[in-house]
């Protein structure tokens, strides 16, 4: 009676539940344990059979076919995978597709293999998802429009601002204008100033709708922000007579986490305001304090204050407070608070009207002591003043003949330049052909042809390959300047540009055409004999260099351990990219798919081409060093990568070793791997087995910081390999032997894809992977919110661009240092996207982008 009470029981549950719940059996039996069949399938419960359904047509969500053989069920049926929410659109004649969510879990019945299977019927919320995601498509598409419209617009108000700005700024330090002249000429200053103002205000706000306005958060002292502020409004407030309180305290720096650039922008248009609206004699005060993790910042006046109804309107676009005789567009406070916000803060203001305003807004704190990873194209160079003997030739391509006539005049104060003139692209590429030109200035909107083509051209000819470019142009909008930087151009000029700037811009490019691009931050990574770790940021060679190293034809091979997978192409292209701006011609790239022997071969036949330079990931450094000591008797200068063969000295038999922060790049595996299990759990480690001490030190750091941080993680396996597919042997072992283990930290990309298939095998769906290095399957389990949580990613591209650099310092034989790093960042899924283009300088694959296609 009980068994028959349970069947009922059963029963009941089962024809309760929404979805359709089946078992098939390998041998294509189908029984339906509900009667959702019809209502689901649409397939009548007595017909039910493999043959009739096979006959639907299956679909992916991308619109692909999928076949019957690829369904979940028979993938469980033949492999005994489990699959969760797996999304199929289920087509069948004469009516619209269907959309079923389906898990399939293996079953044991009648000593045989089965599945069983429920469905769900997801197509109305499947059309709903499209509509929002056609709806926010057309709202971006709009949105769009609008920007393109506005800069357009913004380029046509530019182009005569250059020249309005331009000769104010020249007659400004004209010595002989009187009194009353240069009054006058400080109003066309100001109002001109104030005109740019409003256009890059109304650009900021249609970027930020738009989502290309980009912060670049990093860790700022607000204190030298507010005082840099208050030193630049200060004139403006004496003339009213208003005090300005700063209640800072000046002895303790007070740090934030904010794009110091915009960070100095909301405070200056905060005081600006509290200025601008306050009575004559009144005062301006500003205060801030910690409240839970913000800072939080107050600047309040003693002005005409805000009505109740007012002060809610304030921060809306273009809203002018009534009554006020003062300029304004209403621009200003709508751009703060969307600034604030990008940044993670919070704005408001309490206003009282005829006492006076206060607007508060809030910062986050930095996170801990840890330092902030600063990104950008920023270089920092000395500034060095041109020797009175150097003397280059400048050529300026543009039709707009008062920014012609502008730039000729600031010539004249620099015997430095002889500038040459055209106003066309095709007169221009004449000129540059016939005279012995370094320099373009190149307006990308010529009469004839765009700029761009003008480009492409002077990079083809032998004659102007090298001669450094700089993008001249009112386009302001950023994509637009990335994309012609990433083209290739030296440098970009935004009219209207201030003389000073524009002059710097010129030297600085002359002088160092080749950066990297680096920022510098906490090295925690030695050398493999405990050198000192120097920040890569420091190379830079100059124009002059680049000259020489031109003039010599040198030569260089590349030799790898490994090619096929990202990291080692990235590094590559870094090394490749920047050899050809060098005029290196790189002979060779050979794999040694992780044989010593095949890269001891590989040497003997770079050595036959006579490079003047090897740069080598080594296989084995106890193999190995013969064969590289034989190149080095051969006058080939070594540079070496991650690591270096035994037994050679730095300075005699090699030039000098380039790796990533490899400790940093252990500390964030384990602080991911903390973080997943919540502080508590067991993991193994799997390590290499050969002695590299970068690898060495991403294990140890990976597993100090887990004892460390983290003592309720144990460290319960730990097991090396030798190649990458030793791997999934040893993850195997360690799942046998702990059968509750939590996490796997695997050593670098490759290893930790075999981690993942025996995750898969097993069943693990909750285990942990961490790991260094991102490659493209790594990167797809973190998008997708996989078994991967995250690594500490290194930066192969400008590995390869160090190493390059340093080759370049060799040849010129300049001083190096025996070790240098590049830094490596933490990856989560929030930061994937946006990690993935520094480290490879392209934008993600689709297959990882799709990911976050419907989120952003």
């Amino acid at each position: 009676m009980e068994l028959k009470h349970n069947e009922n029981l059963y029963k009941e549950v089962l024809r309760t539940m929404s979805e359709c719940v089946l078992i098939q059996e390998k041998s294509g039996k189908i029984t339906a344990l509900n009667d959702n069949v019809e209502k689901i399938l649409g397939i009548q419960t007595e017909s039910l059979t493999e043959a009739i359904i096979k006959q639907n047509h299956f679909i992916r969500e991308d619109g692909r076919r999928l076949h019957y053989s690829e369904l979940p069920s028979s993938i469980t049926l033949e492999q005994g995978i489990p699959f969760y929410n797996f999304v199929i659109g289920v087509k069948r004649p004469d009516l619209d597709t269907k959309w079923i969510s389906m898990n399939s879990t293996p079953l044991n019945i009648n000593d045989g293999h089965a599945a069983l299977i429920t469905i769900s019927d997801i197509t109305e919320r499947k059309l709903t998802k499209n509509a929002l995601i056609q709806a926010k498509e057309d709202a971006e598409k709009a949105n769009m429009a609008k920007l393109d419209f506005l800069s357009k617009m913004s380029h046509e108000l530019r182009t005569p601002l250059n020249g309005i700005l331009g000769f104010a700024q020249l007659l400004e330090i004209d010595e002989t204008l009187n009194e009353e002249q240069h009054d006058f000429v400080q109003e066309i200053l100001r109002g001109g100033r104030h005109l740019l103002s409003l256009i890059n205000d109304i650009l900021d706000i249609s970027r930020i709708e738009t989502g290309q306005l980009k912060v670049a958060i990093e860790e700022v002292d607000l204190l030298t922000i507010i005082n840099e502020c208050i030193s630049i409004v200060q004139p403006v407030a004496k003339k009213k007579s208003i005090s300005i309180h700063n209640q800072l305290d000046q002895r303790q720096n007070t740090f934030v986490l904010a794009d110091p650039k915009r960070l100095k922008q909301i405070v200056l248009n905060l005081l600006d305001n509290a200025i601008k609206y306050n009575r004559d004699s009144g005062k301006v005060m500003i205060f801030s304090y910690v409240k839970g993790n913000e800072q939080i910042i107050h600047i309040a006046d003693t002005g005409v204050g805000l009505s109740d109804e007012e002060y809610h309107k304030v921060f809306v676009p273009f809203y002018r407070v009534e009554g006020t005789q003062e300029e304004g567009t209403g621009i200003g406070l709508s751009l703060v608070k969307q600034l604030v916000r990008l940044m993670g803060g919070k704005i408001s203001v309490i206003s009282e009207k005829g006492i006076g305003s206060d607007f508060c807004f809030s910062l986050p704190l930095p996170h801990d002591l840890k330092a902030v990873i600063r990104w950008g194209e920023e270089v920092e160079l000395i500034q060095e003043k041109t020797r009175k003997d150097e003397h280059f030739c400048l050529l300026y391509i543009e039709d707009n003949q008062s920014n012609m006539n502008l730039v000729r005049n600031i010539m004249k104060s620099q015997p430095a330049y002889t500038l040459f003139s055209a106003r066309t692209g095709k007169e221009g590429l004449e000129m540059a052909l016939s005279e012995k030109v370094d320099l373009i200035l190149l307006d990308l909107n010529l009469p004839d042809t765009h700029g761009y083509d003008i480009f492409d051209r002077l990079k083809k000819l032998k004659q102007t390959k090298d001669i450094a470019v700089i993008a001249v142009s009112a386009n302001a909008i950023p994509q637009d300047i990335q994309y012609t930087i990433d083209k290739g151009f030296d440098n970009y000029v935004i009219k209207p540009f201030n003389v000073k700037e524009f002059l710097t811009i010129i030297r600085e490019t002359l002088h160092s055409t080749i950066n990297q691009n680096i920022p510098e931050d906490k090295i925690l990574s030695t050398g493999p004999h405990g050198e000192q770790a120097v920040s890569a940021k420091t190379l830079q060679l100059s124009l002059k260099d680049l000259k020489k190293l031109k003039e010599k034809k040198y030569k260089a091979a590349i030799a790898m351990h490994f090619t096929d997978n990202d990291f080692s192409a990235a590094i590559v292209n870094g090394l490749t990219d920047t050899f050809e701006k060098m005029g290196i011609e790189v002979v060779t790239v050979t794999d040694a798919y992780f044989n010593a022997e095949k890269q001891i071969s590989d040497l003997e036949n770079i050595i036959a081409k006579k490079p003047d330079v090897i740069v080598s990931l080594p296989v084995d450094p106890v193999a190995t060093p013969p064969a590289y000591k034989k190149a080095g008797e051969a006058g080939i200068k070594l540079i070496f990568m991650d690591s270096m063969p035994e037994g050679l000295e730095f300075g005699k038999d090699y030039v000098s070793v380039v790796t990533s922060d490899n400790y940093g790049n252990g500390i964030f595996a384990a602080e991911v791997m903390g973080d997943e299990l919540k502080g508590k759990g067991k993991i193994g480690v799997i390590f290499h087995n050969v002695d590299f001490f970068v690898n060495n030190q991403r294990v140890e750091a990976f597993e100090a910081t887990i004892r460390e941080r983290y003592p309720n993680i144990e460290i319960v396996a730990r097991d090396g390999i030798t190649t990458p597919k030793d791997a999934e042997k040893v993850a195997s072992g360690m799942l046998a032997r702990n059968p509750d283990l939590d996490g796997i930290f695997a050593i670098w990309d490759v290893p930790a894809e075999e981690v993942l298939a025996t995750a898969r095998k097993a069943g693990k769906n909750d285990l942990v992977i961490t790991t260094v290095d991102l490659g493209t399957n790594v990167a797809v389990e973190i998008a997708s919110e996989g078994n991967v949580k995250g690594l500490g990613a290194q930066l192969p591209y400008e590995n390869g661009v160090a190493q390059a650099l340093i080759a370049g310092y060799s040849l010129l034989g300049k001083e190096v240092a025996p070790f240098y790093v590049v830094p490596s960042m933490k990856v989560t899924k929030e930061n994937i996207l946006t990690v993935w283009k520094l480290a490879y300088r392209q934008d993600a694959p689709e297959e990882i982008q799709e990911y976050f296609h419907y989120f952003n």
